[in-house]
């Protein structure tokens, strides 16, 4: 015989004590929440929702950037409010704030969540307005501003570098490979795979069988000519990271510790024969990789330009107030 019991008819205040009492393990991360929905800002996880019907949650219907305070400072934050509105035009999203209105907006959910060292994301949606794929059903756009606990990788994994694999799953394709969309399907797929391999990270293949990039990292590698190759943009998400990783490169390219930065189309067998390959992100920022699928890169040991990428990195997010924007003044 079947257990299954029909579900009781909640009445509004039965719903947010259900709400209030549910178990949420994971949510101790979650610092501060600002809806436009609800028109403020909230402290309490149970709070932190979108609406069902907002075209962002059935449909992916929006886009997205991540960024992280460091310090009281939140690091790069310009550019990635110069991509947030690059996908949202690419996708026909009105922006339904200034620049000025979201910097505003994100230093306000930082300082309500009270962390100087902490992740923001942003999230704009179509809105809610029903459950088809038509965006003009949708009145009004969503905007979500979260902030949370940080979680950058253990130092360890930057003094023995990282496990890379290559993955099954297809990169998306030209268009939406430049589109910091919500539907990150692929990604989480990729992901998955990576951890079911017992890989630190995976990276994916574009239509040509070129290395593209992980679930949220760009890859390059150094040949053994000395040069920092990455991927062209065409089927990656250029990251904010990569791209000011490489303009710092240029001081190594001047010093002669690199032959060059050049970005063009890296086959599989190439992560046999680099002298080093990395990783960039976000939360990495610059992280070296030591093995591909369990086999040494070069020598197994991390390499010196990745060490040095990462320090140029470290300082240009402690001691370059150009590149970042303050939460406390």
């Amino acid at each position: 015989m079947s257990n299954y019991q029909e579900p009781p008819l909640l009445s509004p205040d039965q719903a947010l004590a259900r709400l209030k009492a549910l178990p949420r393990p994971w949510a101790g991360d979650y610092l501060a929440m600002y809806s436009n929905w609800l028109g403020g800002i909230v402290t309490d996880p149970w709070l932190m929702s979108v609406p069902i019907d907002d075209h962002l949650v059935h449909r992916g219907d929006g886009v997205f950037e991540a960024t992280k305070c460091l310090n009281g400072r939140i690091y790069l934050f310009e550019r990635h409010l110069e991509r947030l509105k690059r996908s949202a035009t690419s996708i026909h999203l009105e922006m339904p704030l200034t620049r000025r209105e979201l910097t505003a907006l994100a230093t306000a959910v930082i300082r309500a969540g009270d962390r100087r060292d902490c992740m923001l994301r942003i999230f704009l949606s179509r809105g809610p307005g029903g459950f088809s794929t038509n965006p003009y059903e949708c009145p009004q756009a969503g905007v979500y501003l979260v902030a949370s606990l940080i979680h950058p990788p253990s130092e360890d994994i930057y003094e023995r570098g990282a496990n890379l694999g290559v993955s099954q799953v297809p990169a998306k394709s030209g268009f939406f490979a430049g589109v910091k969309s919500c539907n990150y399907l692929p990604n989480v797929l990729l992901k998955r795979e990576a951890l079911t391999h017992g890989w630190d990270f995976a990276i994916c293949l574009d239509p040509d069988g070129y290395l593209a990039e992980g679930s949220t990292e760009n890859m390059g590698l150094v040949d053994r000519d000395g040069f920092l190759l990455l991927p062209p943009p065409e089927h990656i998400l250029e990251g904010t990271t990569a791209k000011r990783t490489v303009e710092l490169a240029q001081g190594l390219v001047e010093r002669g510790e690199l032959a060059g930065v050049a970005r063009r189309h890296l086959r599989v067998d190439e992560l046999k024969t680099a002298a080093e390959v990395m990783l960039f992100g976000t939360t990495l920022d610059v992280l070296p990789v030591s093995r591909i699928d369990g086999r040494p890169v070069a020598d197994g040991k991390v390499g010196p330009v990745a060490k040095k990428l990462r320090a140029l990195i470290l300082d240009d997010i402690a001691g370059n107030p150009e590149m970042s924007t303050p939460v406390w003044d």
